[in-house]
């Protein structure tokens, strides 16, 4: 799906320690008309949210420094503020995930279809 003529593009925080995975949903959000940043790491992704502005994060919880959970928590405080949307991705179940991490909004288990996600989150930034 592209994105309409005149229309910014929304701006995407793909936070994903896999580069396969990453660089995957980087081309399918870029060719859907997304602009992509990209975090390989938590204590990165929340540097990045202190000072780019995204419309939405793609957030996987599975991180190399185990900071996944404090940037969900920091995506739920930002909620309030009309921060931005997020799709959380994760090799665990929804279940477990939710067991780990509290409410979890928009979920994708893995492996999944990348055209999904975008989907999803062409819904998610309608409703905001």
């Amino acid at each position: 799906m592209r994105r309409k003529a005149g229309r910014p593009s929304p701006r995407v925080l793909v936070i994903e320690d896999d580069d396969g995975v990453a660089r995957v949903l980087g081309m399918c959000l870029g060719e859907a008309g997304f602009e992509v940043c990209q975090a390989s790491a938590g204590g990165e992704a929340l540097d990045t949210l202190e000072t780019e502005l995204p419309d939405a994060v793609v957030l996987d919880l599975g991180l190399p420094d185990r900071l996944g959970g404090a940037v969900l928590e920091r995506l739920r405080q930002a909620r309030d503020q009309a921060g931005p949307a997020w799709v959380v991705i994760s090799a665990l179940s929804r279940e477990e995930a939710t067991q780990r991490y509290g409410p979890l909004g928009s979920f994708l288990a893995k492996p999944f279809d990348p055209y999904v996600l975008v989907g999803k989150l062409d819904e998610l930034l309608e409703r905001n």
